[in-house]
C-alpha cells in the first residue's frame, strides 16, 4: 500500500491522537509507529525556498534596473550581448547547481524567467520592433512554459497562465487581426501537463479559468458577426448553460471539487446578468433551481442567491423597504443554516 500524503499540520494531529490512544493502552507503540509510517508530509515551502524565491526576485529586479538605467549609455550590440548573457549565465548556473543545490537551482531559473520576459520587451524597444503588447506575453508565456515543464514546477506553469490570461484578455484592445489563436495550442498542452503533475489544485483551477475565459473570448468574438439581434444575451445564455454542464460534468475525482465549483460560479454570475434580460420568470425559475442545489448540498448556491438577492435590492426601493429585504435575506440564511446543521447531525454530506 502506497503511503498517502498529508499537511504537517494533519501529521501533528494524528500524532497527538496516536500518542493519546498509545498512552490509554489502546494501541501498542508498535502500532502507533506503524500506523504514522503509513503517511507522509507533504512538502511544505520552507523557509530556504521563500528565502531563495526571494532572493530570484530580487536578482532579476536588480539586473533589469541596472539595465534600465543605464540603457541610454549602451550600444545595441553591448545590450543585446548583455541580455543574453544574463539569460544563460543564470540558467547555466541553475543546471549546473541542480543536483547539489536543487533549491537553489530553481531559483536561479526564477531569475532567468524574469530576465527572459524583460529581454523581450527590450529587445523590441531597442529593434523598434511593433508588435502587440499581448503578443510579447505570449512570447513570455512560450519560454516559461518550457522551463516550467523542464523544473516539474507548479509556480512556473502558474505564471504561465498568469500571461496567458493578459495575452487572450489583451487581444480586446488591439485589432481584430491580433485574435489570440495561439491558446488553442497552449490550452491542451497546459492540460496535458496538469495529467502529468497529477492535477494540483491551484494549477486545475487557474488553467480551468483560462479555458472558460477563452471560450467567452471567442463568443464574444464571433456571436456578434452573425448579426443576431441580442447577441450579447446569446452569448451569455451559452456561457450559461456552459456554466450548469460544468457543475454536473463527469470529471476525473481530483478535478470534480474545483470543476463542479467553477460551474456552479460561472452559471451564478451569467445568471445574475441574464436577470436584466428576460422576464420575472427566469430568475423565478433560476431561484427554485438554487433551492434544489441546497437541498442538495451545494453552499455555493447561497452565496448566489445571497447576489441575487442584492441584485434585487437595487430595484427593490419604488416598492419594497430597503429594511425588509434585509429581513427577508437574514430570515433565508438562517433557514439554510439552520438546515444545514440540521442535516450535518443526521449525517448528510455538503458537495462544497
Amino acid at each position: 500500500m502506497a503511503n498517502k500524503e498529508i499537511t504537517k499540520k494533519q501529521f501533528e494531529f494524528l500524532e497527538h491522537e496516536f500518542n493519546y490512544l498509545e498512552k490509554e493502552g489502546v494501541i501498542s507503540q508498535q502500532e502507533k509507529v506503524r500506523m504514522l509510517d503509513s503517511y507522509d508530509v507533504k512538502g511544505n515551502l520552507s523557509f530556504i525556498t521563500i528565502l531563495l524565491s526571494i532572493g530570484a526576485l530580487l536578482l532579476g529586479l536588480g539586473v533589469l534596473t541596472f539595465v534600465a538605467s543605464n540603457w541610454i549609455y549602451l550600444s545595441k550590440a553591448v545590450k543585446f550581448l548583455l541580455i543574453i548573457a544574463c539569460l544563460s549565465g543564470v540558467n547555466f548556473a541553475g543546471v549546473k547547481v541542480q543536483v547539489r543545490f536543487p533549491k537553489t537551482s530553481r531559483s536561479l531559473h526564477y531569475a532567468g524567467i524574469l530576465i527572459f520576459g524583460a529581454g523581450i520587451f527590450l529587445i523590441e524597444q531597442m529593434f523598434n520592433i511593433s508588435i502587440n503588447f499581448n503578443s510579447s506575453f505570449l512570447l513570455w508565456a512560450i519560454g516559461t512554459v518550457f522551463i516550467g515543464y523542464y523544473l516539474k514546477d507548479v509556480f512556473v506553469l502558474l505564471f504561465t497562465s498568469f500571461l496567458l490570461f493578459i495575452y487572450i484578455n489583451g487581444s480586446i484592445f488591439v485589432d481584430e487581426t491580433s485574435y489570440p489563436l495561439a491558446i488553442l495550442v497552449f490550452l491542451p498542452a497546459l492540460y496535458i501537463m496538469l495529467k502529468k503533475f497529477d492535477y494540483p489544485k491551484y494549477l486545475t483551477f487557474f488553467i480551468n479559468a483560462l479555458a472558460i475565459n477563452t471560450i467567452a473570448l471567442f463568443l464574444m468574438e464571433f456571436v456578434p458577426k452573425l448579426e443576431f439581434e441580442n447577441s450579447n444575451t446569446i452569448v451569455l445564455s451559452i456561457l450559461f448553460v456552459l456554466g450548469i454542464v460544468l457543475a454536473y460534468i463527469p470529471v476525473r475525482a481530483k478535478l470534480q471539487d474545483i470543476t463542479h465549483i467553477q460551474g456552479h460560479i460561472l452559471h451564478g454570475i451569467t445568471a445574475l446578468f441574464l436577470t436584466f434580460d428576460f422576464s420575472i420568470w427566469f430568475p423565478l425559475a433560476y431561484f427554485v433551481f438554487l433551492l434544489y442545489l441546497i437541498l442538495k448540498g451545494s453552499l455555493t448556491s447561497i452565496v448566489i442567491i445571497c447576489a441575487l438577492i442584492f441584485r434585487y435590492y437595487i430595484y427593490s426601493f419604488d416598492f419594497l423597504p430597503k429594511s425588509l429585504t434585509f429581513i427577508i435575506g437574514g430570515i433565508m440564511l438562517i433557514g439554510f443554516g439552520f438546515f444545514f446543521e440540521n442535516q450535518r447531525k443526521k449525517g448528510g454530506k455538503l458537495n462544497e
